[in-house]
């Protein structure tokens, strides 16, 4: 039996070590983070918690002699340890030639351990590490000592999760951690898969394990499509189970996102099984889906299994965190209750770091949990004794009252599209009368209506049997469309960063039609950031705010091409990765009517030229243009950003014009030209030497004789091919001398066929500010004090433009 003075000995030297590992990431992190002293979310609930931001002058670097000591205890470390800890602190050593970290040098910054980065450990999280410790310890008791601790605590834990879920006579079973929730979620299914082995197969299958699948038939798993995840190889190596069937999803707009169980299928599916003598074993479904916040009919299942075969039902998502409410939807308590077993990620929805996958599950004849899973409910002994049964429940009320607030607020904006509710103002009205339960996720993102409107024009074409050239249009146009949208959704992504951290949002890819998304799950954290509702009052009036910006944006956009034709010197240019109103090139008219497809190097050259000159000095009176490549023709562009005001677009462009218009009158401009034509012509002149000199070459030393060459030359005449004498002509627009019959094929081809530019509508973005077109008319930039050229990066970001 362990004395005091070696638990108080063992207890104090664990807190030493996690103290000393937070206190050295902490310094290590304000020594070289730049944004070590911002302002920070505290949670007190989670195990999770954001240390003190005060300064740090100076930082000790991380050594054996530092780490001998705990500086609050005094506790002397073992150096095994020591080095357990420098691990813990720095991944520097990762990667490098030795295995031991102790011995690197330290000329590079300490990096932080990644999966903490800014984050400490608040005291749940220090008992939980503590606690996680202590299990080893408790391993060392006597036989009977050990096993009396384990039964008291699994049964204390089951009694709180039996009456938390209101899952009467359950037992609990927590996974073995593993890298990701998703895993540790597959753990429990994988123990609700052995319970229904031992139900289903009953002592055969302990006794003679898959000769019993031979007797009694093959076990099926049927595996809701909502699941998103691959068990098949697990379930084939733990248990020898090859029959896992994926049921099919029911048909609708959204099933290529996420679908649900179609129950009239399943039906089929087992009638099928059932024929061939197999053996339905377990059903997994999903009660709140992670992307939908769907839910598979699980009374429906109920009903199925009633009628036609007995097997085990096993359901896991995040809508069954509903069942802790204080007052609870009482069909979905009813519904749930007749489950078999569930397995619920409680640790994610608390913000509880090192705590377990729970699995609730009925008994189970034949089956009794061993000491290891009893001592492994020991985490959530010291959860649950922290935080109470009354706190869980209301930092889970709290996310889904986060959800309610939000969806209330997105539906009042009617740009914002929510992905899966048609009516969003009846529904959150019906959430708030109490006919239905808040949703545990929302998607929403831009309702950007061309996408919509192509969409049904594809269709038609498609029912319509039209040619496949206005297919591929119409297809063409779709998918311009839907980058478009995810253009301009990915920058609100980025103007509401600052409101979406405190809330988790994130964004994500649908895929199919739907493109880009944002992504809100209170359940996944609230708890860990202590999000509350004026959060997300924050968000939605910030989304309102700029939502305004974005619709005046996509209305210039409509514009945008009918608005440039007023300006011939102006081209428009299609380029990538801009949720702006479009590019435009400002095409000199040296260069005008040459096409675009037919511009040679130099042409590029001082195309590129003028519009980055152009670009630098639209930036001193409006920062919101920015330079651009267009990959299409190889030249610089002119970029337009974000519009706060439609009536502000014929000023923006006509500025454009007017400018661009001065630069190619300037003195400077003209002087640069005139250096690339002198350019030309020094070429031209080199090519015309080396012409010369490999004629005379070819002709030999004897035809270049006076009299002598006569006479050679009335021998053996030169044919014109072998003369090799063509007319040469200097193009002032290029700089290029050019072969006269080269020139007069292409005035041919010209004659017969006009060249045409092509005007296409650019997808890339930009943000515009003022427009100032008056004060810059009266007051132009001198020439001679024109700012050198200089190139604007095209990845620049977006800004809102202030309404002149």
């Amino acid at each position: 039996m362990a004395t005091s003075a070696e638990m108080s000995g063992t207890v104090q030297q664990i807190e030493s070590i996690i103290q000393t590992i937070e206190s050295k990431i902490e310094v290590s992190s304000q020594q070289h983070s730049p944004a070590s002293n911002s302002s920070s979310t505290k949670s007190e609930d989670s195990g999770l918690d954001d240390g003190p931001k005060k300064s740090v002058t100076s930082a000790k670097p991380i050594s054996r002699k530092s780490s001998r000591m705990s500086q609050s205890s005094g506790v002397s470390l073992p150096p095994v340890l020591e080095q357990l800890e420098h691990m813990i602190i720095s991944d520097d050593w990762l990667g490098s030639e030795t295995t031991s970290p102790i011995g690197l040098k330290q000329h590079v910054q300490v990096a932080k351990t990644r999966s903490r980065e800014g984050q400490k450990l608040s005291e749940l999280g220090r008992t939980l590490v503590t606690s996680a410790s202590l299990k080893s310890y408790i391993d060392l008791l006597s036989s009977h000592h050990r096993q009396s601790i384990a039964s008291w605590l699994y049964g204390n834990v089951n009694h709180v999760f039996s009456n938390l879920f209101r899952f009467p006579e359950s037992q609990i079973y927590c996974s073995d951690p593993e890298a990701t929730i998703s895993l540790s979620i597959r753990n429990g299914i994988g123990h609700a898969v052995k319970l229904a082995l031992k139900s289903c197969y009953g002592s055969d299958y302990a006794t003679k394990g898959w000769k019993s699948f031979v007797e009694q038939g093959a076990p099926v798993v049927y595996v809701s499509p909502a699941l998103h995840m691959d068990i098949s190889s697990y379930l084939a190596s733990e248990f020898g189970i090859s029959d896992v069937t994926i049921l099919p999803k029911i048909e609708s707009d959204l099933s290529e996102i996420e679908g649900r169980i179609d129950h009239q299928q399943f039906e089929k599916i087992l009638d099928e099984d059932l024929a061939a003598g197999k053996k339905p074993l377990i059903l997994i479904g999903v009660v709140g889906t992670t992307i939908l916040g769907q839910n598979d009919m699980i009374s429906k299942i109920l009903e199925i299994r009633e009628k036609k075969a007995k097997f085990w039902l096993h359901i896991t998502g995040q809508a069954i965190a509903a069942l802790t409410f204080r007052e609870p939807n009482n069909v979905l308590v009813h519904v749930l209750s007749q489950v078999d077993s569930m397995t619920l990620p409680i640790a994610l929805w608390l913000g509880i770091p090192s705590a377990p996958v729970v699995t609730l599950h009925k008994s189970v004849e034949g089956y009794k949990a061993s000491y290891r899973e009893k001592l492994d409910s020991l985490p959530w002994w010291v959860a649950s004794s922290y935080l109470s049964g009354k706190k869980i429940v209301d930092m889970i009320e709290n996310a889904f009252l986060l959800s309610k607030v939000m969806l209330k607020g997105l539906s009042a904006i009617p740009e914002i599209e929510i992905v899966g509710v048609e009516n969003p103002v009846d529904f959150a009205n019906r959430i708030y009368k109490n006919k239905f339960t808040a949703p545990t996720v929302l998607i929403f993102k831009y309702n950007y209506v061309s996408i919509k409107n192509a969409i049904q024009h594809h269709r038609d074409l498609i029912q319509k049997n039209e040619d496949h050239d206005a297919i591929s249009i119409a297809e063409k146009t779709l998918q311009d469309e839907l980058e478009y949208g995810d253009y301009l959704n990915a920058w609100l992504r980025d103007g509401l960063l600052p409101e979406s951290l405190p809330l988790g949002i994130d964004t994500i890819e649908l895929g199919g039609n739907y493109g880009i998304a944002f992504r809100f799950c209170p359940l996944e954290h609230a708890a860990t950031f202590s999000s509350h509702i004026d959060h997300v009052q924050r968000f939605v009036r910030k989304l309102t705010d700029i939502m305004r910006i974005v619709e005046s944006t996509v209305a210039a956009k409509l514009k945008f091409s009918e608005l440039k034709d007023g300006f011939p010197s102006l081209v428009l240019l299609p380029i990538r990765n801009w949720a702006g109103i479009g590019a435009v090139c400002y095409i000199p008219s040296i260069v005008k009517e040459t096409n675009p497809e037919d511009w040679n190097v130099i042409q590029k050259q001082q195309i590129s030229h003028l519009n980055l000159e152009l670009v630098h000095q639209l930036k001193s009176v409006d920062a919101a243009f920015s330079s651009g490549d267009c990959t299409r023709y190889g030249v610089s562009c002119v970029k337009f950003g974000m519009l706060s005001d439609v009536k502000d677009l014929h000023n923006l462009v006509e500025m454009v014009a007017q400018k661009g218009k001065e630069i190619e009158n300037s003195q400077q401009y003209l002087d640069s030209l005139a250096d690339l034509i002198r350019q030309g012509i020094e070429a031209a002149n080199q090519a015309l030497r080396k012409e010369n000199d490999q004629r005379l070459q070819n002709e030999g030393m004897m035809r270049q004789l006076p009299i002598m060459g006569s006479l050679v030359n009335w021998w053996s005449p030169l044919t014109p091919e072998s003369q090799n004498i063509r007319g040469r002509a200097f193009n002032l627009k290029t700089g290029e001398m050019q072969e006269t019959d080269v020139l007069f094929k292409s005035k041919k081809n010209s004659d017969a066929t006009p060249p045409t530019t092509k005007n296409e509508t650019p997808q890339v973005p930009h943000e515009p500010s003022n427009a100032k077109l008056e004060e810059e008319s009266s007051a132009p930039t001198s020439e001679s004090e024109a700012p050198p050229v200089e190139e604007v990066s095209s990845a620049e970001e977006a800004k809102p433009a202030e309404s002149s």
